[in-house]
């Protein structure tokens, strides 16, 4: 299934600027390269995210290449992240793709014929298998770059562009370029917050808390001024809700993907991803069978599939619901 037509800031960014800005190991003292990711994602906080920035000293660095994903608040308000992190969020991005290419059509039909939720039926669909293998292995090669010695040795997944080819012209490639963008922003919105904490010293004391916190920081900060946005640049305010959303639900997604497994119930200093999950589903305030559901409900149902986590047998009533009982189903499964 396609994506519905490309609108939004984010078409102002040619390239995925923040992969894209200083030499290894550069301060980006003037915050260049970040306020053009945040000029292409949310325009209409700018100003508001240049003066934090500001206010609280902050830095983003790009750091030495390492294993695993790499993207935190450090020391001396430094946001610190690699190379390799931002690729894999890059691909990750595709994975949502194809997420939606392996389950969407049949959620619409089931939905639209309430029917139930049946993966050993859905298995008998021909062409089902191939689907279902090509997202694992794309989620797979995410493992590997993660795991690799270093970037180099990784092989780049066949048909899956470079990020330094910037945005597509074709209109789904288009859409993952615009969804990460949105997805990276959140992150260093999230980060940005633990920053803030840190200099004002006024952190909660559970840093499970504190996490939940920042979330909801970047969610707020990225979608609470859409319609002052959408009045002044023409844009559906609808739609980049809805893309705000799911540029913010790949970004959870990912999170998934990217916790140990003995951790995806939580830890002393994270909260578990079936919460952050339900707090970003909670967050979103859009009709009950909008695009935006369809996609969540896609990734979770590949993620978790993936990750053989067992879905039972289900009906819903609207993509909504469906995504509250995955949720809910990751959560027994963990």
């Amino acid at each position: 299934m396609t994506n519905p037509s490309v609108t939004g800031p984010t078409r102002k960014s040619r390239k995925l600027l923040i992969l894209n800005v200083g030499s290894h190991g550069e301060v980006m003292n003037e915050i260049s390269a970040i306020s053009k990711l945040f000029e292409g994602v949310i325009p209409e906080r700018l100003s508001e995210v240049v003066a934090l920035v500001d206010k609280y000293s902050a830095q983003f660095r790009l750091v030495d290449d390492k294993e695993g994903f790499n993207l935190n608040a450090g020391a001396y308000g430094v946001v610190q992240y690699t190379l390799r992190s931002m690729q894999q969020l890059w691909l990750f991005g595709y994975a949502g793709m194809l997420s939606l290419h392996s389950y969407s059509s049949y959620l619409l039909i089931i939905q639209s014929l309430n029917l139930e939720l049946n993966l050993e039926e859905l298995a008998k669909i021909p062409g089902q298998e191939d689907a279902n293998l090509e997202f694992s292995r794309l989620v797979t090669s995410v493992k590997n770059l993660a795991e690799s010695f270093g970037a180099s040795d990784f092989l780049w997944p066949e048909g899956i562009p470079v990020p330094e080819q910037g945005r597509s012209l074709d209109a789904e490639r288009a859409a993952v370029f615009d969804l990460t963008c949105i997805a990276t922003a959140y992150v260093f919105l999230h980060e940005l917050r633990h920053v803030i904490f840190s200099s004002e010293g006024d952190a909660p004391e559970n840093p499970v808390d504190e996490e939940y916190a920042c979330d909801s920081f970047a969610n707020e900060f990225m979608t609470s001024q859409i319609k002052q946005y959408s009045d002044q640049s023409g844009y559906p305010e609808d739609k980049v809700k809805m893309k705000r959303a799911m540029g913010i639900a790949l970004s959870s997604a990912f999170l998934l993907f990217a916790t140990s497994k003995k951790h995806l119930g939580g830890s002393s200093s994270h909260p578990p991803i079936h919460g952050r999950w339900m707090a970003t589903a909670n967050a979103v305030d859009l009709p009950e069978n909008d695009y935006f559901w369809l996609y969540f409900a896609s990734i979770a149902l590949a993620m978790c599939q993936h990750l053989q986590i067992s879905i039972p047998p289900k009906k819903f009533i609207n993509f909504r619901e469906l995504c509250h009982l995955l949720i809910n189903d990751l959560e027994n499964g963990i």
